[in-house]
């Protein structure tokens, strides 16, 4: 009698994920992989990717998807513009879809605004790269919740794998041993942009502080240090609208390519670039 073979253990949800991301490359994503592959020894490859206490991630938010100013082409440019950066992931905080009944007169600004159309439109029209796409949810994604109970996130989750949801407002991940949190917020800007941010991380206590704290909600695009944290304003993927004029949003189109390491002590090294048109 042949041995028995030890049966293999199940993959979690996460592992699956990655597993069937394989199954959305091109024959063009294939071939680059394999030229970089021969092109580049194993060690150094695993030195680009898993590197710990290193990092380098495309930082965006507020796609607003079918809304009539999203601006999908800049969208497709811009992942792809990351992707020849190299990012290990992209980090999306919110409003990635533009729901319904956000504010008055929301649906005459919608190419669309059933909630079959919008996931629909995420799974065809949303950018594919090799990385994960890590978002949160806020208030427009929220408003099928509220008025249907019906979460378009988990769905988009659910039907996207490179597409994985964090839950709403507020995100803590840890990433090669690099903090991030993610946050939301709702209402407008105070008179100085970063007024609120900044009483913000003033709150957060020392054990808890994340090495990049970054704020969606305000279509800017900010970066600075305070407390030694590093925090950003994204920017966003929406032209003026009403709604930008409700609550003088500028609505900078674009994203940060960052990259950060750090070692053992918590000291950081950061660079930072935004793309932007």
């Amino acid at each position: 009698m042949g041995r028995k073979k030890k049966p293999q253990p199940e993959l979690s949800r996460e592992e699956k994920k990655k597993l069937t991301l394989l199954e959305h490359y091109s024959d063009k994503d294939v071939k680059e992989m394999l030229d970089y592959i021969a092109n580049n020894t194993k060690k150094e490859i695993e030195k680009t990717l898993w590197t710990p206490w290193h990092l380098r991630f495309w930082l965006i938010g507020d796609t607003h998807v079918w809304a009539r100013e999203c601006d999908m082409d800049a969208i497709h440019r811009f992942y792809d513009e990351a992707k020849k950066e190299g990012v290990e992931c992209v980090l999306h905080a919110g409003d990635l879809v533009d729901g319904c009944g956000v504010y008055p007169g929301q649906q005459f600004e919608q190419s669309e605004i059933w909630y079959e159309d919008q996931i629909a439109k995420v799974l065809q029209e949303y950018p594919e790269i090799w990385v994960p796409t890590y978002f949160i949810g806020w208030n427009h994604d929220q408003s099928y919740l509220k008025s249907m109970w019906a979460d378009i996130c988990r769905s988009i989750d659910w039907l996207r794998d490179d597409l994985v949801n964090l839950w709403y407002y507020d995100a803590v991940l840890n990433i090669n041993w690099i903090k991030l949190q993610l946050q939301h917020w709702a209402g407008g800007s105070s008179y100085s942009p970063d007024y609120k941010l900044l009483r913000y991380i003033d709150t957060i206590k020392a054990w808890e502080e994340p090495d990049i704290f970054a704020l969606w909600h305000y279509h800017r695009a900010i970066h600075s240090l305070h407390r030694w944290i590093h925090w950003f304003m994204p920017g966003a993927f929406l032209k003026p609208n009403l709604l930008a004029k409700r609550y003088k949003f500028p609505n900078i189109i674009g994203g940060w390519i960052i990259d950060i390491e750090k070692d053992e002590e918590g000291k950081k090294k950061l660079t930072a670039t935004f793309l932007n048109e």
